[in-house]
C-alpha cells in the first residue's frame, strides 16, 4: 500500500459543541467529553463534494511539483456524490484539468472506505501499468444530516482528504490486511429511500411522496457500537498474527474516529495503550472515510511517520470493516 503524501481541504462552516448542544437538544459536556467532539467543519453555501476534493488535491500538489503531470487514476471514496451520477471522480478529473486518458472511478463505501481505496488503487495501477494515483475521500454527511438528530449531528463532520498513491518505489509496504462484512447489521446505518428499493420516482415517472426521514442518515448507535466492539479488536488481532507481529511492535493505531468512547473502549478491549490511539475527533468530528488519511497526515507533520508502523483500521457503514499493518520506510 505505498502511501507516498497526503492533503486535507475543509469547508467554509465551523461548529462548536455549543452550536450541536443548542440545535439537537444534546448535553454539551456528552458531546466534548463521550463523542469527543469540540469542532466540527460543514460544507457552506455553494461548496459541494467535488469543490472540497479539488482543494484537497490542489493543497497536494503545491507541495509537490511536477504530480499532477503524473497522475493515470483517480479514485474517489463517497456514499454522498455530488449526483447519483456522474461519478464525482470524473467531475474530480474535469475540474483538476487532467487529461481524458485519466482512469476514474467512485467507491461506495463510508468509515471502512479508505484501506479499501488504497488497497484497490495500488491494483489497479499494478494491473494496468499506471504510475501514479489519486486516492480522494469525501463524504459531506452534513447534506443528509436533520439537523436536530442526535444520533448524526453530534458526530459527523466534513472533510476532504487526498493520498498519493504510487506504483514505483515506496517508503510504505503493506504487512497484513484483514477485511470483513456484516450486511445482516446494514440498516443501522441507513439512508432508506432513493435507491431502487424504495425509488423517487413510480412506474410513471410521478414523484413519490417522501417524508424527510425517508432521504436523512440514520444511524442506530448501540447497535454499531456493539459490532465495532466485537468485531474491530478481533481484525486488529487477525492482521497482527499474519503479519507475524504483536501490538508491542506497532507504533501508532490509526483508527476511523466514531467516537471517543468507542475508542477507547476498543482500545481497552485489545490492549493497546492509550497514548499510541491517535486521534484527531475533537477537531474534526467523524469524516467518515477522511479520518484514517487526516490521522496520517497529522503524524507526517509531527515528524512521526517515517520509520514508524502503524495500524490502520476503519470500520462502519456496510457494516463493515477494513484493516492494514503498514510500515513507513
Amino acid at each position: 500500500m505505498p502511501l507516498e503524501a497526503f492533503a486535507h481541504a475543509v469547508p467554509s462552516v465551523k461548529h462548536t459543541a455549543a452550536d450541536i448542544a443548542r440545535w439537537t437538544g444534546a448535553d454539551q459536556q456528552f458531546i466534548e467529553n463521550k463523542v469527543g467532539l469540540k469542532t466540527r467543519y460543514v460544507l457552506g453555501e455553494g461548496e459541494t463534494g467535488v469543490s472540497l476534493s479539488k482543494q484537497a488535491c490542489e493543497n497536494l500538489f503545491a507541495t509537490h511539483p511536477g504530480l499532477k503531470e503524473k497522475i493515470s487514476l483517480v479514485v474517489n471514496v463517497t456514499q454522498t456524490p455530488d449526483h447519483r451520477l456522474p461519478q464525482n471522480s470524473a467531475a474530480l478529473v474535469d475540474q483538476l484539468g487532467l487529461p481524458v486518458s485519466t482512469a476514474s472511478f467512485d467507491i461506495s463505501l463510508g468509515c471502512s472506505g479508505y484501506v479499501y481505496g488504497a488497497v484497490v488503487a495500488q491494483s489497479f495501477l499494478k494491473a494496468t501499468g499506471g504510475s501514479e494515483a489519486l486516492l480522494v475521500t469525501c463524504d459531506p454527511y452534513s447534506r443528509i444530516i436533520e439537523p436536530h438528530d442526535k444520533d448524526t449531528n453530534c458526530v459527523f463532520g466534513d472533510a476532504a482528504a487526498v493520498t498519493w498513491i504510487t506504483a514505483g518505489e515506496s517508503r510504505c509496504k503493506i504487512l497484513a490486511t484483514d477485511f470483513g462484512t456484516d450486511g445482516e447489521k446494514g440498516d443501522a446505518i441507513i439512508v432508506p429511500a432513493g435507491g431502487a428499493e424504495r425509488p423517487l420516482l413510480d412506474d410513471a415517472g410521478e414523484l413519490i411522496p417522501q417524508t424527510r426521514d425517508d432521504v436523512r442518515l440514520h444511524m442506530k448507535g448501540r447497535p454499531v457500537f456493539n459490532f465495532v466492539n466485537s468485531e474491530i479488536p478481533l481484525s486488529i488481532t487477525r492482521c497482527l498474527q499474519k503479519a507475524g507481529m504483536t501490538i508491542g511492535d506497532v507504533d501508532w493505531f490509526a483508527l476511523h474516529q466514531g467516537s471517543i468512547y468507542m475508542l477507547d473502549a476498543m482500545a481497552k478491549r485489545v490492549g493497546v495503550p492509550r497514548e499510541k490511539v491517535l486521534k484527531n475527533m475533537d477537531r474534526f468530528g467523524n469524516t467518515v472515510s477522511s479520518t484514517i488519511p487526516l490521522l496520517l497526515e497529522e503524524l507526517e507533520e509531527r515528524g512521526e511517520l517515517s520509520g514508524s508502523t502503524v495500524l490502520l483500521s476503519g470500520f462502519g457503514v456496510g457494516l463493515s470493516w477494513s484493516t492494514a499493518v503498514v510500515e513507513f520506510a
